[in-house]
């Protein structure tokens, strides 16, 4: 996993004054021992860089004297904000959220050390190790010169105090600014005087950061906002704000920067068990912690009534440390807490060996053992079930005081198997806000997963596979329960095998975990070392993989909520389907037509070699842009081609990368 070595978002601890311009604040940074410790000395080298969705309002936050003051903890730093964009009308609304707590931006460590030159940037681009906008430039100072695309952004109406505040304070805040800020293409970007505007480029970093550098205003002043993240940048709509500040119209501004070396964040180490080519293939070695857990969930659930209201039980596990000490309460809770020596297993289980959990430990079938927990306890609870209605709220209300930390559940449902409702996704993310890490025990699958987020959507994943989950480039690619043909499974590898050498190897498929062509493209993508996720549906014509690397399970009901899923994917290809494949090429459509995910290419591919499957939805599509019954811009995005090699060259013309 790659990351910036930056500090998390200061905020606002002051309000000092009210300037002309606009106001003058003071910001405290929370300095971790680590972060202090790769600094150490070398202050110079930070920079500030402000929070994109306040830069796309338009609000500029730059340093002011006097310089930033350090302590082993914090970092103090005197900033001044002012409304940069005037016709955004963001002025007015300054001052109600101009207010302590407001977070405003990071400290970033820029070393000269991890800077590249204009060889190395070239290389990297070159190989496809990153992607950047067509019409770059690099020049001997190893400075990379970028161009935006030819749009703007501005908002449909004058935002209300209302959205500005929720945009700038709410976490979801830049959910909202996607909707309200809308995007029209231009021939020429034309920046007024005295003015600024928002644009945008394409771009993917993988392992590096990009630093914004304002070296000269002639062609336009970059807002604060000035580091681009590695994995977090991956996409079409990269945001740039300038501002003019000559009297002098300027056409098509471009902004200088620099590349450096991304930090690489070595996973805890933890237990492999998945042997010595990948976990979950057939042969490979049984999971000891799911074995362990499995265990203890049989030995509790042993004395009830084997009925399926019995299995509504709650256990709180034992601490070894306390058992060792001669302390036995009826319910006994523990820490999550590391494994000393991680070939004994990985955390979780460390927490739940055998020794750890006591044998006439009793399990409840109700909620009254959480009531019982001492406040910040963090402990371990173990569910038959996942929590229904009751139980979640009682969950909640303890993770509040902090009495649970982990919850571990055996089953998805009674009723449905191992496949999750709604509610239930809801629920998992309630857990995610208040803390709580979620593992489920998978008896269909034999191994233990944990419950992670990527962005707004959560997957299962191995724990060892999570960095790896976060950093890939995403693929969604739907198709028929039907087999492709000899033909088709060549032409798929070939397509995946561009995609891989278009953007490297850190990329990734998600499909819907069926049989047939599903099946075929994860085999493919495995044997090309790529993760394969799954979102799976319960139906009566679908049996699951069970070779996902990550996945998320849906009820029947969910079907349109599950397509929410594929949201984590850059890019949508459509091979060869039925009426199932049509409604997700629907949704799709619709969701990137109203603004709910970002657009992007997508390709319809057959690879048959009987004749072109798409043909009709070709000529639909076109009647319907014709007839004003979708966006022309739509239909410049989409690609249907037989042919393997034609979408790279379509990606990169669709992104407009160099």
């Amino acid at each position: 996993m790659y990351a910036t070595p930056q500090t998390s978002d200061g905020w606002i601890t002051k309000v000092v004054e009210r300037t002309d311009e606009g106001f003058l604040v003071e910001a405290r940074f929370a300095l971790g021992p680590e972060f202090r410790s790769r600094v150490a000395e070398r202050e110079s080298e930070l920079l500030f860089a402000a929070r994109s969705r306040l830069a796309r309002l338009g609000i500029n936050i730059v340093p002011a004297a006097p310089a930033p003051t350090f302590d082993h903890t914090y970092c103090d730093l005197r900033l001044q904000i002012v409304a940069a964009i005037a016709s955004y009308g963001i002025g007015e609304h300054l001052e109600r959220i101009v207010v302590p707590g407001l977070r405003v931006g990071r400290l970033v460590f820029c070393p000269e050390d991890t800077r590249l030159d204009s060889t190395e940037i070239h290389r990297l681009i070159r190989d496809n190790a990153i992607q950047v906008p067509s019409g770059f430039s690099i020049d001997s100072n190893g400075y990379l010169i970028l161009r935006p695309q030819r749009q703007i952004f501005h908002f449909a109406q004058p935002l209300g105090i209302e959205q500005v505040t929720a945009i700038a304070t709410h976490a979801d805040g830049k959910d909202l600014l996607n909707r309200l800020q809308v995007r029209e293409p231009v021939e020429h970007i034309e920046l007024p005087p005295r003015d600024g505007l928002v644009t945008a480029c394409s771009m993917f970093l993988h392992r590096h950061y990009v630093v914004l550098r304002n070296l000269d205003e002639a062609l336009g002043l970059h807002l604060q906002a000035t580091v681009l993240d590695p994995v977090s940048t991956r996409g079409t709509n990269i945001y740039l704000e300038f501002i003019n500040r000559s009297d002098q119209l300027i056409i098509n501004p471009s902004v200088a920067a620099t590349v450096h070396e991304a930090i690489a964040l070595e996973p805890r180490r933890r237990y492999w068990h998945g042997g010595p080519e990948r976990q979950g293939e057939p042969g490979s070695q049984p999971d000891p912690e799911f074995e362990t857990l499995k265990a203890v969930f049989d030995r509790l659930e042993s004395g009830a009534n084997h009925d399926h209201y019995s299995h509504r039980m709650m256990a709180i596990s034992h601490a070894p440390a306390r058992l060792r000490a001669g302390d036995a309460p009826e319910h006994i809770w523990t820490q999550p807490q590391t494994p000393p020596d991680p070939r004994r297993g990985t955390e979780l289980a460390a927490g739940l060996v055998a020794e750890g959990l006591r044998l006439d430990t009793r399990p409840e079938c109700g909620t009254s053992v959480l009531s019982e927990l001492p406040d910040g306890a963090r402990a371990t609870l173990l569910l038959g079930y996942f929590p229904n209605l009751v139980e979640h709220t009682e969950i909640c209300a303890a993770a509040l005081q902090q009495r649970i930390g982990r919850i571990i559940f055996r089953r998805a449902s009674f009723e449905h198997g191992h496949f999750l409702s709604a509610r239930d996704h809801g629920r998992l993310a309630d857990y995610e806000g208040l803390g709580i890490e979620v593992f489920w025990c998978n008896d269909a699958r034999g191994h233990v997963v944990k419950h992670v987020f990527r962005g707004l959507r959560g997957y299962f994943t191995a724990p060892e596979n999570v960095s790896r989950f976060h950093d890939t480039l995403v693929f969604a690619i739907y198709g028929s329960t039907r087999p492709l043909n000899d033909h088709g499974i060549a032409q798929v590898e070939r397509l995946l095998t561009n995609l891989r050498g278009l953007f490297g190897n850190d990329i990734s498929i998600l499909t819907g975990g069926g049989p047939g062509a599903m099946q075929q493209v994860t085999d493919v993508a495995h044997e090309m070392g790529l993760m394969v996720g799954s979102s799976f549906i319960e139906t009566i014509d679908q049996k699951p993989n069970d070779s996902a690397d990550f996945y998320q399970t849906f009820q029947s009901r969910s079907r349109q909520s599950r397509q929410r899923w594929f949201e984590i994917a850059s890019f949508h290809i459509f091979l060869t389907g039925g009426v199932g494949t049509l409604e997700e090429i629907g949704l799709t459509l619709t969701d990137m037509k109203l603004g709910v995910i970002e657009s992007g290419p997508l390709v319809f591919f057959d690879g048959s070699g009987n004749g072109f499957y798409w043909e009709g939805l070709q000529t639909q599509l076109a009647h319907m842009a014709d007839q004003g019954r979708m966006p022309h811009w739509l239909l410049d995005d989409i690609l249907m081609t037989s042919d393997p090699d034609a979408v790279p060259r379509f990606y990169k013309q669709a992104l407009r990368l160099g």
